[in-house]
C-alpha cells in the first residue's frame, strides 16, 4: 500500500470507538487530567512509527512473512511451531475480546441514536459489521478505513469548535467545569506526592501496547515502499495529535454543558444531538459508527489470519486452494463475530474492556517485537516465555481483581491496568530466559 492508506490506516485501526467514546468519557470524567491518556497515545504512535516499522518492513519483506506468527516462527527458525500456535492462540483470544469492545460500543451508540434498547442495537451492530467485514479483503478494509479516518478526524475538529461557540468560548466552559468539579481543572486531577505519579503513570500505560498490536503492525508490514515510511509518520501523527485533541475537548465540553451523565461514555453523541440540527448530528454519528468499524474489520481479518493463514495453511493443509483459503477465511469471521457477540452481551466500560484486550496483546507481544527486532540475543525460548508469561499476567491481574484490590488498599478509586506489571514482567523473561538459553545461529537483523 502506498502512503496515505498506510497512515490513516493505521491510524483508524488504532483508535475505534474508544477515540469517540471512551477517551471522551474519560475527559468528561477526569477533566484536564485525561490528557496523559491522550500523550500516552501520541506518544505510542510516534514509538511505533519511529522505532518499529521501518525495521518490521524490512525484516518481514526478507522473510516473506504476511502475518505476526509468520514473522515470529521465522525470526526464530522454529521448526516445531510451537511460536505459531502461541501466537496464534494469543491473537485469536485478545482480537475477540477486542471486537466484543467495539460491539458493545456500536450497540451503545445505535440505542442512544435511534431510543433502542441496548441488545437491539447490539444485534445490529453485529449484523453491520459483520457482513461489512465478509465484503473485502485486507486492502478493501484498508481503503475503506482511510475515508472513514478522514470523517472521523474532521468531526473531531468540527464539533468541539462549534461546542466552544455555542457555549460562550473556552474560558467560560472551563469556569463552569470549575463549579461542577475543581478538580477537574488540573492536571492531576486532586492526587498529590505518590498517588498523582501512580495515577500518571497509569493513564500513560496506554504506551506500552503500541508494539504489541497485530493489527496496526500488519499496516508497516504492507506498505510499498520502506522509504515512504517518514511521509506516513507525519501523516500519521498529524491526524493522531488532532483526533486526540478533539477528543479531550469533546469531554470536556460535555461536562460543562451536561454536568452529569448517566453514562459518561456517550457524552459525544449526546452532544452532537444537542447542540447540532438532525441531519450534522448524523454525520456525528456516522464518524463514530466509521470509528467503530474501522478497528472491528481490522481486528476480526487479523483473528481470522490467524486461525486460517496461520494454523490451517501454513500447518494442516498448505497446498489449499486459494478459492477454499477465502471461504475457510470467511467462515471463520462469521464464527469469531459470534463469539464476539456473545461477550458483547453484558455490555461494560468501553475503556476498561479496550485496556484488558489492549493490554493483553501489549504485554504479549509488545516486548517480544521490541527485542526480535533490536537485539540478536533473544532466543526462541525466551519469546515463547515472554508471551506466556504476558498473557497470564494480564488475565490473573484484571480478571481476578488485583487491580480492585490494590486500590482497596491504598484507599483509592485508582486503578492499575494489568498491562503496565505485565508488560515489564514479559519484557525482563524474556532478556533473562534468552540469556540462560542457547544463541540462535542465524539471525535476520
Amino acid at each position: 500500500m502506498g502512503t496515505w492508506p498506510v497512515a490513516i490506516s493505521a491510524e483508524a485501526s488504532d483508535m475505534s470507538g474508544w477515540l469517540v467514546l471512551a477517551l471522551p468519557g474519560r475527559a468528561f470524567m477526569y477533566g484536564v487530567s485525561a490528557i496523559w491518556t491522550a500523550l500516552s497515545c501520541a506518544f505510542g504512535t510516534l514509538f511505533n512509527w519511529s522505532v518499529i516499522a521501518k525495521r518490521l518492513r524490512r525484516f518481514t519483506e526478507k522473510l516473506r512473512a504476511l502475518t505476526i506468527p509468520d514473522f515470529l516462527e521465522d525470526r526464530y527458525n522454529d521448526k516445531t511451531h510451537i511460536i505459531r500456535a502461541i501466537s496464534t492462540t494469543i491473537i485469536t483470544i485478545f482480537m475477540v475480546a477486542y471486537v466484543s469492545v467495539q460491539l458493545v460500543a456500536s450497540g451503545k451508540i445505535l440505542s442512544e441514536t435511534f431510543g433502542w434498547d441496548y441488545h437491539s442495537a447490539l444485534i445490529l451492530g453485529f449484523a453491520i459489521i459483520t457482513f461489512y467485514t465478509l465484503l473485502g479483503g485486507f486492502f478493501a478494509v484498508a481503503w475503506t478505513d482511510v475515508f472513514q479516518g478522514m470523517l472521523i478526524v474532521g468531526i473531531l475538529v468540527i464539533l468541539p469548535i462549534i461546542g466552544i461557540i455555542r457555549l460562550g468560548g473556552l474560558g467560560e466552559i472551563f469556569s463552569k467545569v470549575g463549579q461542577i468539579n475543581i478538580d477537574a481543572l488540573s492536571p492531576s486531577f486532586g492526587y498529590g506526592g505518590l498517588f498523582f505519579l501512580l495515577f500518571a503513570f497509569a493513564s500513560m500505560s496506554w504506551f506500552f501496547g503500541y508494539p504489541g498490536q497485530p493489527h496496526i503492525l500488519t499496516r508497516f508490514m504492507a506498505i510499498k515502499d520502506e522509504k515512504k515510511i517518514w511521509n506516513s509518520t507525519l501523516i500519521g501523527m498529524i491526524w493522531v495529535i488532532i483526533s486526540l485533541w478533539g477528543a479531550v475537548l469533546i469531554g470536556i465540553i460535555g461536562l460543562s454543558y451536561f454536568q452529569g451523565l448517566p453514562d459518561p461514555e456517550k457524552v459525544m453523541p449526546l452532544l452532537a444531538m444537542h447542540l447540532l440540527p438532525e441531519w450534522a448530528a448524523g454525520i456525528v454519528i456516522a464518524a463514530i459508527t466509521a470509528a467503530i468499524m474501522s478497528t472491528a474489520d481490522s481486528q476480526l481479518l487479523v483473528a481470522s489470519s490467524s486461525v486460517v493463514e496461520d494454523v490451517y495453511h501454513k500447518l494442516l493443509n498448505p497446498k489449499v486452494k486459494q478459492k477454499k483459503l477465502v471461504l475457510y477465511s470467511r467462515i471463520s469471521v462469521l464464527l469469531l463475530s459470534v463469539v464476539a457477540f456473545l461477550l458483547a452481551l453484558q455490555g461494560g466500560v468501553i475503556y476498561f474492556l479496550v485496556a484488558f484486550a489492549w493490554g493483553g496483546l501489549a504485554a504479549s507481544f509488545g516486548p517480544l517485537i521490541i527485542l526480535s527486532l533490536w537485539w540478536k540475543r533473544t532466543t526462541k525460548w525466551g519469546a515463547i516465555i515472554g508471551m506466556i508469561s504476558g498473557t497470564v499476567t494480564v488475565i490473573i491481574w484484571d480478571k481476578f481483581g488485583i487491580a480492585d484490590m490494590l486500590a482497596k488498599s491504598l484507599s483509592s478509586e485508582l486503578i492499575i491496568p494489568g498491562m503496565l506489571p505485565a508488560f515489564f514482567i514479559s519484557f525482563m523473561l524474556i532478556i533473562f530466559v534468552s540469556l540462560l538459553s542457547v544463541p540462535q545461529k542465524k539471525v535476520i537483523l
